[in-house]
This record gives C-alpha cells, structure tokens and sequence, in this order.
C-alpha cells in the first residue's frame, strides 16, 4: 500500500469533467505518490474538502457482511455525507475523509446512524490530516491502525483518535505472541492465568501510576483491600511491583497481552462477575508498604 512506484504526476486538467469524483477518489489512495497528491489537490480545490484548515480521516471496519449490504451502506455514506465527507473503498471497510465543520451532526453518530439493518460496525478509528500536509495515504494507515487497537481493546481506550493512543500505537508494531510475554514479564505471565481480579487490580494500579486513591476509586474498593490484594500477589508479581524497570515491563506486557487476546475490560465483565472466582479478602490486614512507591503521599 505504501510502496511508491512512480513519481509521474498526471496533468493538472487530466479531471475536467463534472462526473469524475469516482476517478479523483480512487487516486487519493493511488500506490503513485503523485497521483494521491494531486487527487488531494483537487479535491481541495474543488471545494469537496476545506481548502484550509485540518480535515479528519476515519477508518471504518465492518464485521463480516454480504456484498450487497456493504454495497448499500457504501450508497448511504455518499448520498448522506456528500456535503462534508468523501467515502473512498479500503480493506475491510471504507476512509472517510471530513470536513467536520460542515457536519450538522456528530460524524461518528452520523456514521452509525446511516449502517442498514445487517451491516455491523467492528470499529472506527481517527487521524488528523493537518493543513500542511499534501499526502493522504500516512494518515489512513494512522487511522486504520487506530481502528484495529478500538476494534481488539475496546471502551477501555477512552479515545478513537490516533494522537491519543501513542502507547497502543507503539505495542501494535510489536511483533511476536505471549511467548514474547512469558520471556520478557514472568510476572505478566503469571497474572495472566490468574483469577481476573488480580490481574485487573495490578493492571488498574499501574495505569493510575501507582496512586492508590485513583487506583481505588477506579476498581471501586476500599483502599484497605487495595494493600490487601496487592500484598497477597504471588511472589513473582510482588517482586515485579517492587522494582521499577520491572514494573514498567508488566505494565507493557499486560497491556500487549490484550492487545493480542482481545480480553473484555472490567465493565464488559461486570455481568459475569458474580460467577468469578475470587482471591479471599479481608480488611483487617495491615499493608506491606514497601511495595506501594506512592502510598504515602496518597492517603
């Protein structure tokens, strides 16, 4: 897709007649720099996009569907969106490429709002084409990728936009499996094949950066059970809470681990979790507080 073989840009008039959107679209995700360069131009210059300004591209995945039902929402974007978004074809789903001023309503809602009966939305992913930049092609891959981690992860992101997922960005571009998790993070490995609420305390408290009070407030629990549960990890997992590179590499591989298994967050759990196996707590045990780097200045 990003292989750039020809720099032979197409004359300025080679579009000239009024029905030839189809063919400006299908260059801007041309394998010719050029080409994708050019058909952006025009498209500006056309008025189909801002002129100036940012526009937004999103990567929009379908769950499996038949041709004709791709077919009809493919109509339904273009007919709906006419006015501020071009729909280009892409692997497993369509680019929308928005002027989002023009937008009477929230374009996400928008896209959803238009997907007939039969056609399933896996994910939609985001990316900002700034108004310096000439070239479409970077920013799909931005969002295509920013789609695929909303797709494996979910509502835990808090966010669909590619900015605003630089950490999962970088793990996406990891290669290898859980093999990789088992050598690099044993303690990892370990919370992994654990009951689910060890491995989402200890995931919990290292995404609130080891602040028990945020920790707390996020898993819902007393900060008593908090220290409890901490302190009653297995020792592989003690061990690696109390060391620092050691700590950063279990927060890593946890988060690689979910990136790559598509494990449900807490709330998607939350109907299954009266049949959870639960490690026994009890609030009357006192804390080890070496373990807990930022405890004293949270409570």
């Amino acid at each position: 897709m990003n292989s750039e073989r020809s720099t032979i840009e197409p004359a300025e008039g080679s579009w000239s007649i009024s029905d030839d959107r189809a063919f400006v679209l299908i260059d801007m995700l041309s394998d010719h720099r050029d080409r994708r360069r050019h058909a952006l131009r025009t498209a500006r210059s056309r008025r189909w996009l801002d002129s100036y300004g940012e526009v937004v591209v999103r990567s929009v995945l379908l769950g499996t569907t038949s041709t004709m039902e791709r077919d009809e929402y493919a109509r339904a974007l273009r007919h709906d969106g006419r006015d501020h978004t071009l729909v280009l074809d892409h692997v497993g789903g369509f680019v929308l490429v928005t002027s989002e001023r023009r937008s009477a309503s929230p374009v996400d809602e928008w896209v959803r709002s238009v997907a007939p009966a039969g056609v399933r939305i896996s994910a939609i992913g985001s990316a900002v084409l700034h108004a310096d930049e000439d070239d479409l092609l970077g920013v799909v891959d931005e969002a295509r990728t920013a789609a695929e981690i909303v797709g494996q992860v979910g509502d835990a992101l808090g966010s669909t936009r590619a900015e605003d997922l630089g950490g999962w960005r970088l793990l996406h571009a990891i290669g290898g499996g859980p093999q990789l998790v088992t050598s690099a993070s044993p303690a990892a490995d370990e919370l992994w094949h654990a009951d689910p609420v060890r491995r989402e305390t200890v995931e919990t408290y290292l995404d609130a950066g080891c602040n028990v009070v945020v920790a707390c407030e996020r898993l819902h629990i007393h900060r008593t059970t908090l220290y409890y549960r901490l302190d009653t990890m297995p020792e592989v997992v003690r061990d690696a809470l109390a060391d620092g590179l050691k700590r950063s590499t279990l927060h890593l591989s946890l988060k690689l681990l979910r990136l790559w298994n598509d494990v449900p967050t807490a709330s998607e759990r939350s109907s299954a979790s009266s049949r959870r196996r639960r490690v026994p707590e009890t609030r009357a045990v006192a804390p080890v507080r070496q373990l807990h780097p930022q405890s004293a200045g949270t409570e």
